[in-house]
Formats: structure tokens, sequence, C-alpha cells
């Protein structure tokens, strides 16, 4: 893979590159993983252009900037124009995971003319009122978490309180627990939660796009997954008259593991 980079100001954002082929894939990475996810998709006509989140890989946002001035959809669009430039892309197809899915939602609006169809896996940033959103929006909440920043094991201490008094589902605690087993990985989670709350969809815009630009729009989602759940999925694409646009497989959230491959790739029909 090609290492390249663009940048607005301080922010920069590492991208890498596969492949040569006439049908362009620009794919986005969930939280705490690879743009490597992407490589199942490599075929003769395909062209892979991954790019990588801020606050992951070589990508860089001023840490200064979470709190009082986060990234904003407008200058991440700006970037993702600058690689569209840079790699000579008039039209593409988006497929993103989780956390990539929310950043695909807020730039739809604003590439309607250039999406040829967009496949989001588990996305998150579907409902801008859930819990996770809401407390991003809280500086309190955001005060907290970054103090615990330097001790996670109290976040932990914290979230197993809260699991037992049964506002958490288990699996949504062990998916915490993952992301504090250490410093740097809670402070990435930390970090992404706080500095990415100004990227919301707008589904006013993202029906509108459709609408008038009738590309194809799916969410995959998993039978299992109890992290971002298929009831999530479902009210979302009701927001958006699009009930037809669920497909679901059989895992849970481990999309990208050898044997769930397969069932992805069958879905991603470019």
């Amino acid at each position: 893979m090609n290492s390249n980079f663009v940048q607005l100001g301080p922010i920069k954002i590492e991208y890498f590159t596969i492949g040569t082929g006439s049908e362009t894939l620009l794919c986005l990475h969930g939280h705490g993983r690879r743009v490597s996810d992407f490589t199942f998709l490599r075929k003769e006509n395909r062209r892979l252009i991954l790019l990588v989140l801020p606050f992951h890989g070589n990508s860089y946002f001023p840490e200064e900037r979470i709190e009082k001035n986060p990234i904003s959809t407008q200058e991440f669009n700006e970037l993702f124009e600058k690689i569209l430039d840079k790699e000579n892309v008039d039209r593409f197809h988006f497929v993103a995971f989780s956390q990539g899915g929310r950043f695909v939602l807020s730039l739809i609006p604003h590439q309607k003319h250039k999406v040829k169809s967009v496949y989001l896996i588990s996305p998150d940033g579907m409902d801008y009122n859930s819990f996770y959103n809401r407390k991003s929006r809280k500086k309190w909440a955001r005060r907290l978490f970054k103090r615990w920043e330097n001790n996670p094991e109290r976040f932990i201490r914290w979230a197993r309180f809260v699991n037992k008094l049964g506002f958490i589902r288990p699996k949504v605690f062990s998916f915490i627990q993952k992301f504090a087993a250490d410093k740097e990985t809670f402070k990435r989670a930390s970090m992404t939660w706080r500095g990415f709350r100004n990227i919301n969809a707008d589904l006013r815009q993202i029906d509108e796009s459709i609408s008038t630009h009738h590309f194809p729009f799916f969410v995959i989602m998993g039978k299992y997954d109890q992290v971002i759940r298929t009831r999530q999925a479902v009210r979302f694409l009701e927001k958006l008259n699009r009930p037809d646009s669920l497909i679901e497989i059989e895992c849970g959230h481990d999309f990208f593991k050898e044997k769930n491959i397969p069932l992805l790739e069958s879905h991603i029909k470019i």
C-alpha cells in the first residue's frame, strides 16, 4: 500500500491507495481499527483509497482543539476534497465501518454529486440523540472523561456499577473494558468521543441526496451485534423511509474475522 497525506492547517489526514481499477472505493475504518480491514475488497477493476481517521495512524488533529473547537464536517470535507483532487477522483463508492460510518453520513450531502453507492457496516452516528452522543455534548461529561484518561480503571469501576444497575448491556460493558484496557487505548477512545461530537448525520439532507441522485444506499448489520444493534439501524432507516436498505448477516460486531469476510463481501456489489 502507498501512504499519502493531505493537510488543512495543522490537521493532517493519512491515506493509502491500492490498485488502479476504474471503480474507486473510498473506505473509512472503525475506532481502533486499521485500514487493512478493507483489503478484502481488492479486485482487478477496483482502486481502493483507505482513509485513516484522526487520532489513528499518522493522521493528526490538535489535542488542544478538542474541547473548544472539535473537528467539523466542513473541515473534514475540505480534507476529503483534497484527497479526491490529488487522486483525480470524479466518482466513487463509499464503504465504511462503525466510526467511519459517522464520517460518511456527514459527508454524503457534500459529496452527493460524486457518490455512486454507499455501504455502511454497523455505522456509528445513526442516532443523534442516543445516550452516547448526547453525553459527548455535555461539558461535564467530557471533563470527566478527560480526568479518567490518566486512570482508566476508575472509568471501568464506574461502568461496572452502571452495568449492575442495568443501564448498559453486558456486551457493551465488555466493549468498554476492551477500550479501557490501558491508558493509550482509553485516551484515544476518549479523544475520538470528545473530538468527533460535531460530526453528525443530517437525515433530511441525506434523504434528499439519495432521492435526487439515486445512488444505492445500504446498511449492513450483524444479527448478533450487541455494540451497535440492528434495531438502531431499523429506526434510522425508517426515518429515511428506506427500510429495504437494511442487510443483516450472521455475525456480531466482528465483521472482519476471516470466517465473516465472505458474508460481508457477498453483499458489497460494486
